[in-house]
């Protein structure tokens, strides 16, 4: 059965959420919550601490997990910068991607528990007589910056993994800098990178260094969420040089009436079919201005698959202060992309003092464990986005400015690490009702072949949530009415509802002949009365599923 058409409602099995006012068509004393999740007592779960490991950057694409349901087990890829801080903070190496000034690379390592992580010698590359974890880049193939991972489970073993990442040869300097390359994997760790290029739109193979990828599973396409390269080269209106890029054209991008809205950050978005030909990028949000202050801009986006609907994690990053958190976007065909609370952090840096006291990521989807808790894994620093910037528009060629930005000083300040947060099972958005106040919410018509109904909801002390189910014109399906439901008052991420003990949920039997235009009649309606209570999606089902 289709999800979506352009005249019905189909939501086949799939779970439905609140993200967008999409299946809602009436609510009286509801509101809207967005959630965000709870950090772990014992983060960092990952950090610098071992001697080949400089700087862990655990930034935008700078680490990427997968779990393995068979195994249990869940993997981790993350990036490590060894940083000449001299010729860094002189400014004489160029930007910190330099081969002059860094070598990146990734190492792995893996956890049985999601907490306890173990960093694995792989046996390829040693350091100061120690056997290492590093499995990607080298001083004979140069650096791997900002690999962007995933699996494909469509494709043939050997290529089941996927990344398409930033490849600065030794030999940088000769060739204009750093291009994307593309790399394929039998399991997310050894890794072969391909002898040609991708193209990527008129851009060939050059592409800004942040993409995070995701096979679309109805399309079997690809989708990178990435960076324009030239994004901040457009010229302005005042000829002011652009922010230290060069390039752009004055058409190649339409951005919202903001000053200096086309140089800065913003998310855009590649296809293809092949992993190896990719489409113009192409912008899909962008800093708006009656909602974002002038520094705002948009770093990279994390895509998530949830039901038949997209989440993403969206890094916000404020100039002024330096510092990054995330918010939640939402898509329902992964093309077409809103804010689901815009300009309200979904999840913040922690408190001054804290190692995620300035900038948090989410660079991997959550991991689902078969709980009722979904572990979120993020990035954090306790120093500043630039803290590496250098020369005179940084004032960090001034020891005397220093305490502006101590990690300039002291390379002991830098430091990414990796955090643990939960979350409830789907519970990213909810619709909820106080206990002084009955509430109602009414879906829009649908069409499924379910005969079953699961709820993900939990009630305060006192409250309680019913549900009838009605016909396309609101009148109440007898046996499925409010004043039959079986009233619930517990906290489950999915409930089976039933009436008198009985959990059918029957068609319509009234409604006129099915008409050959709606092929997907008869149509039901649910009618939720909650009081005290959070609302977070609810599903229907075949009576032969497992419910």
């Amino acid at each position: 059965m289709p999800k979506l058409d352009s005249t019905e409602l189909v939501i086949g099995d799939a779970p439905q959420f609140f993200f967008d006012n999409g299946m809602v068509a009436a609510v009286f004393n509801v509101t809207r919550t967005v959630h965000s999740p709870q950090k772990a007592d014992a983060n960092p779960v990952i950090q610098s601490d071992q001697s080949w490991e400089h700087v862990t950057y655990f930034s935008n694409a700078g680490w990427q997990l997968w779990h393995d349901v068979g195994t249990g087990r869940t993997h981790c890829l993350y990036e490590d910068w060894n940083l000449d801080r001299d010729t860094l903070v002189s400014g004489k190496g160029g930007t910190i991607h330099a081969w002059a000034n860094a070598r990146s690379r990734y190492l792995y390592a893996y956890s049985d528990d999601g907490v306890t992580w173990v960093k694995p010698p792989m046996g390829r590359f040693s350091e100061n007589g120690c056997d290492t974890n590093i499995v990607f880049g080298s001083e004979e193939y140069g650096s791997v910056h900002s690999l962007g991972l995933m699996e494909d489970p469509w494709d043939v073993d050997e290529r089941r993994f996927k990344s398409l990442y930033f490849h600065i040869p030794p030999s940088d300097h000769e060739v204009g800098g750093g291009m994307v390359a593309v790399a394929t994997s039998p399991d997310g760790i050894n890794w072969t990178s391909q002898d040609v290029p991708p193209v990527v739109g008129t851009k060939r193979a050059h592409l800004d260094d942040v993409a995070q990828l995701v096979v679309d599973p109805e399309t079997r396409g690809y989708l990178a969420f990435t960076r324009h390269p030239s994004m901040c080269a457009a010229p302005d209106h005042f000829g002011m040089p652009p922010l230290g890029w060069t390039g752009g054209t004055p058409t190649y991008d339409q951005v919202e009436d903001a000053p200096g809205g086309r140089n800065r950050r913003r998310i855009f978005l590649s296809e293809s079919s092949d992993f190896q030909h990719w489409s113009q990028p192409r912008l899909i949000l962008a800093p708006d201005p009656e909602i974002d202050n002038f520094d705002t801009s948009f770093y990279g986006m994390e895509p998530y698959r949830v039901g038949s609907e997209w989440l993403g994690f969206m890094s916000v990053f404020s100039a002024v202060s330096n510092t990054m958190h995330v918010e939640l976007t939402h898509s329902r065909d992964g093309r077409q992309w809103r804010r689901v609370a815009p300009g309200k952090p979904w999840l913040q840096p922690g408190p001054l003092g804290s190692w995620d006291q300035f900038m948090v990521n989410v660079s991997s989807p959550p991991v689902d464990v078969g709980t009722d808790e979904l572990r979120v894994y993020f990035g954090g620093s306790k120093n500043h986005h630039d803290w590496w910037f250098s020369g005179p528009t940084e004032n960090h060629d001034d020891p005397s400015r220093w305490d502006d930005a101590p990690e300039v000083a002291d390379m002991a300040e830098v430091g990414y690490h990796l955090g643990l947060a939960s979350l409830r099972r789907d519970g990213f958005v909810s619709l909820d009702t106080a206990l002084n106040r009955e509430g109602v919410v009414v879906t829009e018509p649908f069409v499924s072949e379910g005969d079953r109904l699961t709820i993900n909801a939990r009630c305060q002390p006192g409250g309680y949530i019913r549900v009838e189910v009605t016909d396309a014109h609101n009148r109440a399906i007898p046996g499925v009415s409010t004043a039959t439901c079986d009233v619930f008052t517990g906290d489950v991420v999915d409930h089976l509802v039933t009436w008198q003990g009985r959990p059918d949920v029957p068609l319509a039997v009234d409604e006129a002949a099915p008409d050959p235009r709606r092929p997907g009649s008869p149509h039901r309606r649910l009618r939720f009365t909650m009081r005290g209570a959070e609302l977070y999606s609810f599903q229907m089902h075949s009576a032969d599923s497992a419910v």
